[in-house]
């Protein structure tokens, strides 16, 4: 019994030493009282509104930026899809072929093609058509090497 007096006199006097009442110097710091910068830690956003702050899709740069994903949306963008109707519709846009099947590959670096002839061509017309077809896609689409092929 005389083993738990003592310490527990001792650790009541070390707790009862460590008050020392209302002292201010001693206490947390209250934001909520601090009159001397008001707007050092407040939400400064509200506080002026004649900044701007631009759009929300600014402010995090892990947000997606989905502009011009869609289909009638002008922009400068590389999209495999607008790049595939930009070769189809030169491949439409000739009197000798018809698209068929288009094809970009994983590196996205060349383009497969693949075209019907509409009308009855020989060796050497065949092979000058495919040449400016070639020369036409290149110059629709300069990014890309083409592989045309003939069904």
């Amino acid at each position: 019994m005389k083993k738990w007096i003592i310490p527990s006199l001792f650790s009541v006097l070390m707790l009862t030493a460590c008050m020392k009442g209302n002292d201010t110097n001693n206490t947390a710091y209250d934001l909520r009282k601090d009159t001397m910068n008001p707007n050092y830690m407040a939400n400064r956003a509200n506080k002026m509104p004649d900044r701007d702050m631009g759009p929300m899709s600014d402010q995090n740069p892990n947000f997606l930026n989905l502009t011009g994903t869609g289909l009638n949306d002008a922009s400068n963008r590389n999209d495999f899809g607008r790049d595939i109707d930009v070769a189809r519709d030169v491949v439409n846009g000739t009197h000798e072929f018809r698209s068929e099947s288009i094809w970009i590959n994983n590196a996205g670096d060349r383009m497969t093609v693949t075209v019907d002839t509409r009308g009855s061509l020989n060796g050497k017309e065949r092979d000058k058509a495919i040449d400016r077809l070639r020369q036409k896609l290149v110059q629709a689409l300069p990014r890309y090497s083409f592989d045309i092929r003939e069904r």
